[in-house]
């Protein structure tokens, strides 16, 4: 039995159930770093949001061929610039503090910040100073114009860069942002458009619900399961004194490896002489080596589908790192259970969370699917989380797989709405 993971759990029409409660969860723009004193020295990465993100307030997207490569830049309105001005006046107000780094964007604006002297007060009145200084020469431009005037969003996102080499790569992002917009621009359905789908559940007489984001022709070709003991390999990570825990990552951003076993060599092997077949690998990337492997076949150009723990932003989300340009290309598909609702801030995963997934990405694979003990768990209750988490229903079966050499049919999943 599950014991305590399933305390307050209950069965609902046949199915054991836990509603979500969302009414611990930050929104991202108002959640700090537990125990940070926001006055301290050290350098901060700041998001600032524009309440309307649909509206190009503050610039807009311009390519231009330099040297016969093309460069992405914003081109901002009166209204950005003024952002950009009230931005600049910071270090006036308040010596203490260095801009280090700054990108206006259509709709938000990114900016590293180093404290390099202790602050008077705390850094959200910095941000505060900022919303307000720009506001102000926003009424101002709106009067002249007879336009609207854009509002921000309630308070600002950031990372306390603690580590070495963050630095560099929170710059690179900064500076890349114009790039990433563009590449969105080009393959828009691989970013912005949330698809709500049906797959048939193998091993079951059932389909589920899934929201998907990316390329949903990935699911048309044979897919590799990937299972991973977490004691097959661990990331190196340190105990932060502001409590938590923190992976450490080389100058590259990837995390480093503290330990790896002959197993996870095994399966990782597997995989890249799938993936070198033109298999997708598939995985919830829950422990340590998943998660690496997944790397590894997105570095080597591989494609991937993950399932992951909680739903989408309504208007599509932009993955990080080297899973930007895999979603670009087509190579990345995300897939979440269509009755886990989108968390603003990052959700834990739960050993509850890992049962479904791990269920899931079973009944999704198919023949191909990796053997898996549920410790502790009896089968029925696994497949009635997992069935719960999809809003599982009777499978018509012409939605079943037309198996031709070990691949998927030209029709696997069904598209709900599009």
């Amino acid at each position: 039995m599950l014991h305590g993971y399933l305390e307050g759990f209950c069965f609902f029409e046949g199915v054991l159930v836990k509603p979500y409660d969302l009414t611990d969860v930050k929104h991202r723009m108002t959640r700090r770093l537990n125990g940070w004193d926001y006055r301290q020295r050290a350098i901060y990465f700041i998001t600032l949001t524009l309440q309307d993100r649909t509206s190009l307030w503050l610039g807009r997207l311009t390519s231009a061929e330099s040297d016969g490569a093309v460069k992405h830049m914003i081109q901002l309105t009166d209204y950005g610039h003024a952002c950009l001005a009230a931005l600049a006046e910071l270090p006036k107000h308040y010596p203490q503090v260095s801009l280090l780094e700054l990108q206006v964007m259509p709709e938000h604006v990114h900016v590293v910040l180093f404290v390099h002297q202790e602050l008077p007060v705390p850094l959200g009145n910095l941000m505060r100073g900022v919303k307000a200084g720009a506001r102000k020469r926003w009424m101002q431009i709106g009067e002249e114009q007879g336009l609207k005037t854009p509002q921000w969003a309630p308070g600002f996102q950031d990372t306390v860069l603690l580590h070495e080499h963050q630095l560099t790569r929170m710059c690179a992002y900064v500076r890349d942002n114009p790039r990433r917009l563009a590449e969105k621009q080009l393959h828009p359905d691989y970013f912005n458009k949330v698809r709500h789908i049906e797959l048939p559940l193998y091993q079951t007489s059932f389909v589920g619900m899934f929201h998907a984001l990316g390329n949903l022709h990935l699911l048309n070709y044979p897919l590799f399961q990937i299972q991973c003991s977490r004691r097959w390999l661990t990331y190196q990570r340190v105990n932060l004194r502001t409590g938590g825990i923190k992976m450490l990552r080389n100058a590259q951003g990837e995390p480093q490896i503290a330990q790896q076993t002959t197993d996870y060599q095994a399966v990782l092997n597997e995989a890249l002489a799938a993936v070198a077949k033109g298999w997708v690998l598939l995985s919830p990337c829950i422990a340590d080596g998943e998660r690496q492997i997944a790397r590894e076949v997105l570095n080597r150009g591989g494609r991937l589908v993950v399932l992951r723990n909680r739903g989408f932003p309504p208007h599509g989300e932009k993955p990080s790192g080297r899973a930007f340009d895999a979603c670009a290309q087509g190579r990345l598909l995300q897939l979440a259970p269509a009755a886990w609702p989108y968390v603003e801030s990052e959700k834990p995963m739960t050993r509850v969370d890992a049962i479904i997934l791990n269920r899931l990405a079973q009944w999704i694979a198919a023949e191909t699917a990796a053997h898996i003990t549920y410790h502790g768990c009896q089968p029925s209750e696994v497949d009635a989380l997992a069935a719960r988490a999809v809003f599982a229903k009777p499978r018509d079966r012409s939605m079943d797989l037309h198996r031709t050499g070990g691949h998927r049919g030209d029709v696997l999943w069904r598209a709900a709405i599009s």
